[in-house]
């Protein structure tokens, strides 16, 4: 089973770059996009802020974005015949363009993607019904997480996908002692594409993509089993003979079906004062206590020296190691970006535990004064983080 990917549009699988898509395509579900191109492409370039180029009359966005729609479940288009320009969009396009649906993270989102998303795709062509289904997400997954239970650095390279996951004819509906059990094979698969679908993978808030590996946080026995034994269970269902019908049934959401909880092991606790039970609060902790992206973060930056007082921390504790943390800049909703090298360092910092208590119940006092509960913007929090930085360098 050949697998297969997007290539070359990863800045469009950003997470928060995907809401803002499935906004815009509800806006044109069910219509032929064909006459009004011009319409659709100021729409979604606007709202996106992303370009959609080639700006050309023969280069129309069907041609150039219809899989990256596709292989995130927001949308695609009927094959052939009169209605191939009708945009038809997805129960996930939907639900993530609603500010009241099931999807309230990238967690969410992939929680409830993992356990579908198989091969063969029907977005590809030569998609055949009676091929054996793989399910490439939990079959990594599985991978990892075996990699852990046996004291192993749980991580992966596209090298070892190859020779682990696809020689071995994986299909991700394996249990966990087979993938403890797997042995290198050789493998002449050429899977370039799929180093893209690693990283856009790495946006899982327990997994970290750098040094062209995928890195597994380490996990609670309870993470563990509910992952094992919900999200990490292809889902059941015959497939569709037809490639469009088996694209909508893939991308059907269970308006009843609910997604563990996942947190990783971290010795930063949590700064209750600042989080007050808010969930968007909680999510943007988690991103700064990931011990993988402090790791990734001190690999970058091996001084230990807070990015606001400038001071050394192996000088000022000389029983130290790196007491740095890791402060991100964007708002409390935002996602660590992915870039084509994998995880992003471009908007987080380093900051001393006291420095980085200041700027949270700074956010806090802010955040409360203007009566909201996020930044509105990614300029906004970089903006309020500026005010918080001069405020405590002049107190």
């Amino acid at each position: 089973m050949m697998w297969r990917w997007d290539q070359g549009r990863l800045k469009y699988f950003q997470f928060d770059t995907l809401r803002e898509i499935a906004k815009v395509l509800v806006k044109f579900d069910h219509l032929d996009l064909g006459p009004i191109e011009d319409k659709f492409r100021q729409n979604i370039m606007a709202d996106t802020g992303m370009p959609f180029a080639p700006d050309k009359k023969d280069y129309p966005i069907k041609r150039n974005y219809k899989r990256v729609f596709q292989c995130v479940f927001l949308a695609t288009f009927p094959t052939k015949g009169p209605q191939e320009n009708t945009l038809l969009v997805t129960d996930f396009c939907r639900d993530l363009a609603s500010d009241n649906g099931l999807i309230k993270n990238v967690d969410d989102y992939f929680l409830r993607y993992i356990p579908k998303f198989s091969f063969p795709f029907p977005a590809f062509d030569g998609y055949n019904p009676n091929d054996t289904r793989t399910y490439p997400f939990c079959a990594i997954l599985k991978f990892l997480i075996a990699r852990q239970e046996s004291g192993l650095e749980s991580k992966i390279s596209l090298d070892e996908v190859t020779r682990y996951i696809v020689a071995n004819k994986c299909t991700g509906k394996e249990d966990l002692d087979f993938y403890k059990n797997l042995t290198p094979n050789d493998c002449d698969e050429d899977l370039r594409q799929v180093r893209e679908m690693l990283i856009f993978f790495s946006q899982l808030s327990i997994l970290k993509y750098y040094n062209k590996h995928l890195y597994l946080e380490p996990l609670s026995e309870s993470t563990k089993k509910n992952l094992l034994h919900t999200v990490l269970v292809p889902e059941k269902r015959d497939p569709a003979s037809d490639a469009l019908d088996e694209f909508m049934q893939m991308t059907r959401l269970d308006s009843k079906s609910v997604t563990p909880e996942i947190e990783a092991f971290t010795d930063v606790p949590l700064d209750l004062e600042f989080i007050e039970g808010d969930r968007k609060k909680v999510e943007h902790f988690r991103i700064e206590r990931s011990s993988l992206l402090r790791k990734y973060y001190r690999d970058k930056n091996p001084e230990a020296k807070c990015q606001l007082c400038q001071k050394d921390m192996r000088g000022v504790y000389p029983w130290t190691d790196y007491m740095l943390e890791i402060h991100h800049l964007l708002p409390l909703a935002s996602t660590i970006k992915i870039s084509t090298s994998g995880t992003s360092l471009d908007d987080v910092v380093g900051l001393c535990p006291s420095c980085h208590k200041a700027i949270h119940i700074y956010y806090r006092n802010w955040l409360k004064e203007h009566n909201k509960s996020d930044f509105s913007t990614k300029e906004e929090a970089k903006e309020i983080f500026s005010s918080a930085l001069s405020a405590i360098k002049n107190a």
